[in-house]
């Protein structure tokens, strides 16, 4: 059964341009921001197929994302516990299963990440925060230093305008009293010569190179595996987005 062939092709349109709407009044507007002075020393590929924009509103098929270092060599992978089921467990080739995730699909369930090798004796969580149709995603490490995963655009030094998911650390201007948003950590690139091979821009949840600067990281004690748990965690917030405007589509046509 195939979404696009239940709909007339203008129908279609007016349903997809009226959804997308709603979705844009919804969530966090995009920056638009200067190159920074982000120094990534860290390059993994993470490669996550996502879903296609016209198809009929069911999870992914990929129940395990791989995530390579520059050789090539596996560096962590994401596995599902099954197809329907949004729970996952981020594992080491070396160090085994690290992060375990629980993530349901659904207004009014925030994930719940599970740090399993603690540095303590005793288990640790990393607490999760954001609304469901949200552009954004905060979470707070054990000891309270709080990180804020957001979209972006970047207009380069030749012009191009780059779509980015940027991570900082996020701080409290005391004199303000307001919160401030620090340097870059980490951010997701998915251009032409980044994104996962065989997806397109028009995907939703695809992967592409994750930059991280370990400087920025190590200073703030936050670990890679947990950069990468959130960082896939982004994604699968974004493949429920375009499955609840898929939801609409459908709905606009019955």
């Amino acid at each position: 059964m195939n979404t696009t062939a239940m709909l007339d092709p203008q129908k279609e349109m007016e349903i997809h341009s009226s959804a997308l709407s709603v979705r844009s009044n919804s969530t966090t507007r995009t920056l638009i921001e200067s190159p920074s002075s982000f120094y990534p020393s860290r390059i993994l590929t993470i490669n996550a197929q996502g879903i296609r924009a016209f198809r009929l509103p069911l999870p992914s098929r990929q129940t395990e994302i791989f995530v390579y270092n520059p050789d090539g060599a596996e560096a962590y992978v994401s596995t599902r516990d099954k197809r329907c089921s949004g729970n996952a467990t981020l594992s080491h080739p070396e160090r085994g299963d690290l992060i375990r995730t629980e993530y349901s699909f659904g207004p009014s369930r925030d994930p719940v990440v599970h740090l399993l090798q603690p540095s303590g004796d005793s288990p640790e969580e990393v607490a999760v925060a954001g609304k469901w149709t949200s552009r954004s995603m905060r979470f707070a490490i054990p000891g309270g230093k709080q990180f804020e995963w957001k979209y972006a655009k970047e207009r380069r030094a030749d012009g191009q305008k780059v779509n980015l998911i940027v991570l900082r650390a996020v701080g409290e201007d005391k004199a303000k009293s307001k919160e401030t948003q620090r340097h870059r950590i980490a951010q997701l690139a998915r251009g032409d010569d980044a994104r996962t091979p065989g997806t397109s821009r028009s995907s939703a949840g695809n992967g592409g190179e994750l930059q991280i600067d370990e400087a920025a990281s190590q200073s703030l004690e936050l670990e890679e595996a947990v950069i990468v748990a959130t960082c896939l965690m982004m994604l699968k917030k974004e493949v429920d987005r375009r499955r609840m405007i898929q939801f609409a589509m459908i709905a606009g046509v019955l």
